[in-house]
């Protein structure tokens, strides 16, 4: 009996010990491994007429850089752009000519600010609304230090495991509503070009029968004034008529 209760005992022990673990491991993940997680930047921008709009971003060696843009207005039809991204010594990386999207998966091989320039001067009159993502994340080299880190900190492999599964999770759960929050935005953008195309086309549809009504007053008015000078034998326009 003395022994059965010894057993519960080491058991509840042994239990309290991992909860214990799991706390700290995750509160180690809030002090420590914050600068894990990528950097995104989102704009969405005004590229004017016959000029460029450039973004400077400081970017590691080995870092991977992921660039979606779309162009969700341009006016009179025209929804494409020049894209271009260089890397801190100025090479050309990526060279788009009239684009209306575009998405790049690359590494960066030198560490300083890459350019990014979206040029409009394709265009003499039209304005382009541009809305591009750019993310940033740690190279393989530095992910592989943080999981040494963590490796050294643990003293119970099968802990280890249990912990490292969950982090995985975690890791997946992150990046999927990082990726359903740019999906979402896309949309916003798409249903914002839906809105200037149907705007610019009422302004047109309305101006045009504003010009036909009013071309109709005028000739109506002309019929008017040629079908009374034909029985105004006194009138200027008679005489005109009389001439033919």
């Amino acid at each position: 009996m003395n022994q059965s209760n010894d057993l519960n005992r080491k058991t509840i022990e042994k239990m309290f010990q991992i909860i214990c673990y799991i706390w700290l491991l995750v509160l180690l993940k809030d002090l420590d491994f914050s600068s894990a997680e990528p950097h995104n930047k989102q704009l969405t921008i005004f590229v004017e007429a016959g000029r460029q709009e450039c973004f400077y971003q400081p970017i590691a060696s080995s870092e991977n850089i992921k660039i979606d843009y779309q162009v969700i207005h341009g006016g009179l039809g025209e929804i494409h752009i020049n894209f271009n991204f260089m890397d801190p010594s100025r090479h050309l990386l990526i060279n788009e000519i009239k684009e209306e999207k575009g998405k790049h998966i690359l590494v960066a091989n030198e560490t300083g600010s890459h350019k990014i320039c979206f040029d409009n001067t394709i265009s003499s009159f039209n304005q382009k609304i541009v809305s591009f993502t750019l993310e940033v994340t740690a190279a393989d080299r530095e992910e592989q230090e943080l999981r040494n880190l963590r490796r050294e900190m643990l003293t119970d492999y099968q802990f280890d495991v249990a912990y490292t599964g969950i982090d995985n999770y975690m890791g997946k759960i992150q990046v999927n509503l990082m990726r359903s929050r740019q999906t979402q935005d896309f949309i916003r953008a798409l249903e914002a070009r839906d809105r200037n195309v149907a705007e610019s086309t009422y302004a047109m549809v309305n101006n045009w029968s504003w010009a036909q009504f009013l071309s109709m007053i005028f000739v109506g008015l002309l019929q008017v004034l040629m079908v009374r000078s034909i029985f105004h034998t006194n009138g200027t326009f008679y005489k005109f008529w009389k001439c033919f």
